[in-house]
């Protein structure tokens, strides 16, 4: 059955992921649907923006499992996969520990370090040596990493309305903070409009100490009115 839910997604079939997903979910549940788009989110990791985005989007969701939601998660996954990619290939070695990892992880490193251990919690350790690439593929490209405090890199983010560069700043300082709120809800949208930033914002904005209705008003009013990225996925 798993077989049939990946079809659309390997062929980037974009219009066929709902059927087959509703035809999942006669014989699964909303978190056997979500663990299926996540592992291929996982899997599908290559060192771009929009996948990148696409595995921190699908573990955003869990906190949501909306039907929807995942649905919109399964299209970006299969929009942003390179149609060249293969299944990547893991050496039987052992793997470095998330605490050996963490010295090295700055900018994207970080935020991948931050959605493998967490993804790892939900979907078991069978998978750790596909979350362990997307961290060391962030090492051998360094990315910037913010030098303010969460709380200049808030201002600055709301001050310019939701940009996407200053959004994605305080998702890496507020990498590893502990959730102090709810999840706020969040209509479906397509992902690759904003690099999912709002998907991911709503779950980032739990963790944040103040502003975080501030913050996420800012992300909103930059879906709606900035600049769209989805010409950049390779579908």
């Amino acid at each position: 059955m798993t077989s049939a839910l990946y079809d659309p997604l390997l062929e980037r079939d974009v219009a066929g992921i709902a059927p087959a997903a509703r035809a999942f979910l006669a014989e699964h549940s909303d978190e056997e649907l979500w663990i299926a788009v996540a592992r291929f989110a996982v899997l599908a990791y290559a060192p771009s923006q929009h996948a990148k985005r696409a595995v921190m989007a699908v573990r955003a969701a869990h906190d949501l499992l909306s039907f929807e939601m995942i649905v919109e998660c399964a299209r970006y996954a299969a929009e942003s996969r390179p149609p060249w990619s293969e299944p990547p290939i893991f050496e039987e070695a052992l793997l470095p520990s998330w605490e050996e990892l963490r010295p090295a992880c700055r900018g994207d490193a970080l935020l991948m370090l931050d959605t493998a251990v967490a993804l790892e919690t939900l979907l078991g350790s069978k998978g750790r040596p596909a979350l362990v690439r997307m961290v060391t593929s962030e090492l051998t490209n360094p990315s910037e990493h913010p030098a303010e405090s969460l709380e200049a890199l808030l201002e600055r983010a709301i001050a310019s309305r939701g940009a996407v560069d200053d959004v994605r700043s305080v998702f890496i300082a507020a990498a590893g903070l502990p959730v102090l709120r709810e999840v706020t809800l969040l209509e479906p949208y397509p992902l690759a409009r904003d690099y999912a930033q709002t998907l991911i914002a709503h779950s980032v904005a739990r963790t944040l100490p103040s502003r975080a209705e501030e913050f996420l008003a800012a992300v909103h009013h930059n879906l709606e009115f900035g600049e769209s990225f989805a010409e950049w996925s390779f579908a």
